[in-house]
């Protein structure tokens, strides 16, 4: 049943094989049902191909997405994590974003599999460690978001778990643990906020845990200074969001309905279809916690031959179970950012990993295992498709998503971006690119006009002509790192009200409007933490690697 330090060793072609089929069966209901119209489906296509276009116009790294508010733009990426959003526009760039979401399932349920054989091979026999990855890449939460949620981000993260635990559990020195910590850490940050501070909590409880069986302060040590440096490796986006969240609506994350207080399991807030999800996934988590404590039970009998990675994985399980229920919340209230999970039962993604692991491995070997549990999975996959995945709006398909896209009228903007002083449901598509108004906010100035010399995502220029004091009015959401000059001479804008849009006052005469999304000092200050944690990641490899020749 063991098999101890094999995860160096390559992975077989048979289990790519399996985890490309776990892969195809999981999007085959796609080909009879329709691509899954999650709930963040359209979210997440406007950011793919914000990026997709911003890459055609010679951008490296978006950051600004300027056809959010129909055209008025919000620091979209400035503050949701990079990872997905590169790499739903790569996949973009070469394949009909009909089929983007689909690929894009496929990757995250293989790259999840993948990364939990590369855990259960450094304990487990070949074959089985080939079933608790597919058993982790099909699991019932990953099916889940899939098909109801689509939460792309939150799956592509799935992916670091498996990694996380491995560096942390198994049988090395601690000073290994260091360098591929630390690469996952940042990893997580890079991809979903959620889960990464769901993943540094879980490496704090795993580092405790190994630190006591272990006997050695050096694993706390090396684990805590890997997990800063992880952060650090990712100042070039945390920073910016730590510093900048104060100029958009952030309270918005935490509005009504996606508090964690209103979504325990079980819990009720009266809104029907809040309510309606709530139940049905509270369902599925249920049952997924009944046949993850089953199998605990049932494969006990290896407690002996690794208790520390037996109780690692039962107290993470324990853990996110208390979290996703009323008796925490208040954690929620004091515990440092655990309130933006907004979701407890996203802690269901830590239970996954126990639940493949128990789940496999509490069954003995026998001539026909692995073929009764590629039976059991794919009920498991057509059970939770026939369940969960919705009928789809018209409106909502990726093919009408992608087609409103590229009518260049944009898109409704996201809450919790749009700046402050700003409502995006105010905001209309029929906006020009600028106009000009009195300097009271009133009619028009006789005789004044205006023309635009360049338009792009992250400059604006125009020249007005106003015999009268006047205002112009840009279609361009009033965001602090907008810097604006009138005649070379910088200038203070202020926000429409109520729409919060950028206004600039204008003297009378010719004035020259150049109005430039500029790098913030945040922004500096975080790429220099992360330039530095690159030197110090480079420097520890460099000599690790002469100490061991």
């Amino acid at each position: 049943m063991w098999a101890m330090s094999r995860a160096a060793s390559p992975v077989k072609a048979a289990t790519i094989f399996a985890l490309v089929l776990a892969a195809l069966a999981v999007v085959a209901p796609f080909s009879v049902r329709g691509v899954a119209c999650g709930h963040d489906l359209t979210f997440h296509m406007n950011g793919w191909m914000e990026v997709g276009q911003q890459w055609r116009e010679g951008v490296v790294y978006p950051r600004w997405a300027a056809n959010a508010n129909y055209g008025s733009g919000e620091p979209r990426f400035l503050f949701y994590p990079p990872l997905s959003c590169i790499l739903g526009g790569a996949l973009g760039s070469f394949v009909p974003w009909l089929f983007v979401p689909v690929v894009f399932d496929f990757c995250a349920v293989f790259l999840a599999g993948l990364a939990m054989h590369v855990l259960a091979r450094e304990w487990f026999a070949e074959s089985d460690a080939t079933l608790i990855a597919v058993a982790y890449a099909v699991n019932p939460y990953m099916l889940l978001n899939i098909y109801v949620r689509s939460a792309f981000a939150e799956m592509l993260a799935a992916s670091l778990l498996p990694l996380m635990v491995l560096w942390m559990v198994r049988e090395r020195p601690a000073r290994e643990m260091f360098a591929p910590l630390a690469v996952t850490v940042a990893a997580a940050w890079l991809t979903n906020v959620p889960a990464a501070i769901m993943l540094t909590y879980s490496v704090v409880v795993l580092l405790t845990i190994t630190t006591v069986f272990r006997r050695n302060s050096r694993v706390f040590v090396y684990g805590a200074s890997a997990l800063a440096l992880g952060m650090a490796l990712a100042s070039f986006y945390i920073v910016p969001v730590v510093f900048e969240k104060n100029w958009i609506a952030l309270w918005q994350v935490l509005s009504a309905g996606v508090r964690p207080s209103d979504n325990f399991l079980f819990a009720r807030t009266g809104e029907i279809q809040h309510d309606r999800f709530l139940g049905q996934l509270s369902w599925l988590a249920a049952g997924e916690l009944a046949v993850t404590a089953v199998a605990i039970f049932a494969a006990r009998s290896w407690r002996k031959n690794n208790p520390k990675f037996w109780w690692s994985l039962l107290i993470l399980g324990a853990m996110s179970l208390l979290l996703m229920l009323p008796v925490t919340s208040v954690f929620y209230r004091l515990m440092p950012d655990l309130r933006f999970v907004q979701f407890p039962w996203r802690w269901l993604m830590i239970v996954s990993a126990a639940y493949a692991i128990f789940v496999v491995t509490a069954v003995p070997g026998f001539r026909a295992k692995s073929w009764v549990y590629v039976l059991l999975f794919a009920g498991l996959i057509a059970v939770c498709n026939l369940a969960l995945q919705p009928r789809c709006d018209p409106a909502d398909t990726p093919f009408m998503i992608s087609n409103v896209y590229q009518t260049g009228f944009g898109y409704i903007g996201t809450d919790e971006y749009v700046p402050a002083g700003g409502d995006n449901y105010e905001i209309k598509p029929d906006f020009p690119e600028f106009r000009l108004r009195s300097e009271g906010g009133g009619a028009l100035p006789a005789g004044a006009s205006g023309t635009v010399l360049h338009w792009s995502t992250y400059r604006k220029q125009l020249i007005v002509e106003s015999p009268a004091p006047a205002q112009v009015l840009l279609r361009l959401m009033n965001y602090p790192a907008w810097r604006a000059t009138v005649n070379g001479s910088k200038s203070a804008p202020e926000s429409d009200d109520p729409t919060g849009r950028m206004v600039i006052a204008l003297p009378a005469g010719r004035s020259e409007v150049d109005v430039q999304f500029v790098r913030t000092p945040d922004r500096w200050l975080g790429d220099g933490i992360s330039v530095a944690a690159v030197i110090v990641f480079g420097g520890f490899w460099y000599v690790d690697r002469r100490r061991k020749r």
